[in-house]
């Protein structure tokens, strides 16, 4: 057993520990830690397969050769779907159409390949894991029986190339969800820390980046014959794809609070502004959110259902100018009299009855008249609060994290993020900057 065997071996090990911590590992939505577990298990299958190989179990079974390696078009699917899961969106059978390439690939090459006799395996799967070996003589053989209708079905690299082009797609699909997801919950949430999966993009990036690596430093030399596919450069890639997902994976299980969260916040809603967040998210991430436009589509068809008893107050979902400058008073007045943004876990809902209002109305407000969303609209505060004390002397000499913590963010981080959004500046520049021209810094706070 060589290194390379050894490292698949303890993956495979590893793949199946993390599986069955995530089936049974208690967290806010057990539907996305099965979903990362069937990723994680078809990741382990690849490695099982390259294991396998290279102890020369199919030269004996040759029957299950390529049977392992179809899972590896389960990758982006599955990705995706757990995507999906996590951000609250409902998953039914119509997402199973995302498996039809890997059904396609399994049903073609193993109905053909099962139909050769056992030495025509093995001198097929000699080529395809090792095809620059092979003698034209060899070759002829093959695709003799075979057929030059397979062939390219068959061609090795042919597969990663495809594989490449659909976890592309995949991964690019993610990176619009978690953006429609961000602009979501941005409508509900004051602080995004363990919501705004930030770690699954910088993974999903990092994803992209390595499928751009692969063609070009793995796949593009295959195809122009500059070394065999048996070296152990040319099955690097398995194992550096392993460890990504195995990253996604425990990544996954610390980021137990994210659906708890969003559904806590989504469950105070009235029930129509409940249906239109979820019949958004669990589109397959095609268009944007508009909320206007379907809520005002949901309100009409309440009012129909009722049969026209009651009718409602705003009518296609609008606010009269009068009322929308009298909520937007009333929601300015309880921010900063209550000092409800000093609440790192301030939600929408809270601070719309605080006001008197419903969330619809708070949320209409917000986006229609104040063109802003609400987590801006309370970090606004925050911020104007942290520049402030930033020029008090008696505040000067707190620490960073405390005055971040002081004004309502969760963490320093993310207060750095929204003051260098709303100022341009650092808070350090901002008090340099303030101590040169402070007459400046005064009328900027007034």
């Amino acid at each position: 057993m060589n290194l390379i065997e050894l490292i698949c071996g303890v993956g495979v090990v590893q793949g199946v520990v993390l599986a069955g911590v995530l089936l049974y590992a208690r967290s806010g939505h057990r539907l996305a830690n099965m979903i990362m577990a069937a990723l994680v298990m078809a990741t382990a299958a690849i490695l099982l397969q390259q294991l396998l190989k290279g102890l020369g179990v199919f030269h004996d079974y040759p029957n299950f050769s390529l049977i392992l390696g179809q899972f590896r078009f389960t990758w982006g699917p599955l990705f995706y779907l757990y995507a999906l899961s996590i951000t609250g969106s409902k998953l039914n059978y119509r997402h199973c159409w995302h498996f039809l390439p890997a059904i396609a690939f399994f049903t073609l090459n193993n109905l053909k390949f099962w139909q050769l006799d056992a030495d025509q395996q093995r001198l097929l799967t000699t080529y395809i894991w090792n095809y620059l070996d092979s003698s034209p003589e060899t070759e002829e053989v093959i695709w003799g029986f075979m057929g030059s209708f397979w062939r390219v079905l068959f061609e090795y690299y042919f597969h990663t190339i495809f594989f490449a082009g659909q976890s592309a797609v995949y991964c690019f699909m993610v990176l619009k969800l978690i953006r429609v997801h961000n602009k979501r919950i941005k409508q509900h949430f004051s602080s995004l820390e363990h919501m705004n999966l930030r770690w699954l993009r910088v993974l999903t990036i990092a994803f992209l980046i390595f499928l751009g690596l692969l063609f070009l430093l793995n796949r593009l030399p295959l195809i122009l014959n500059l070394y065999d596919m048996s070296s152990p450069l040319a099955n690097a890639y398995v194992l550096l794809l392993a460890i990504l997902f195995y990253v996604v994976a425990i990544s996954a299980l610390l980021q137990p609070r994210l659906i708890s969260g969003v559904m806590q916040a989504m469950n105070s809603e009235p029930a129509w502004g409940k249906d239109q967040e979820y019949r958004t998210a669990s589109a397959d991430v095609e268009d944007s959110i508009s909320s206007n436009q379907a809520t005002a589509e949901i309100r009409s068809s309440k009012e129909q259902d009722g049969g026209g008893k009651e009718k409602r107050k705003y009518q296609a979902s609008r606010i009269s100018a009068e009322d929308s400058q009298s909520y937007k008073i009333k929601l300015m007045e309880v921010i900063q009299e209550d000092e409800l943004y000093l609440d790192a876990e301030l939600t929408l809902p809270q601070l719309a009855e605080a006001a008197g209002l419903t969330s619809h109305q708070a949320s209409q407000v917000l986006n229609g008249q104040m063109k802003q969303n609400f987590f801006s609209f309370v970090n606004n505060y925050r911020i104007d609060l942290a520049k402030r004390m930033l020029l008090d002397p008696d505040h000067r000499a707190m620490p960073i994290v405390d005055l971040a913590i002081e004004v309502g963010f969760k963490s320093k981080s993310s207060f750095y993020d929204a003051f260098k959004r709303t100022t341009d500046m650092t808070p350090t520049q901002f008090k340099r900057a303030m101590k040169a021209s402070p007459a400046t810094g005064v009328r900027g706070i007034a």
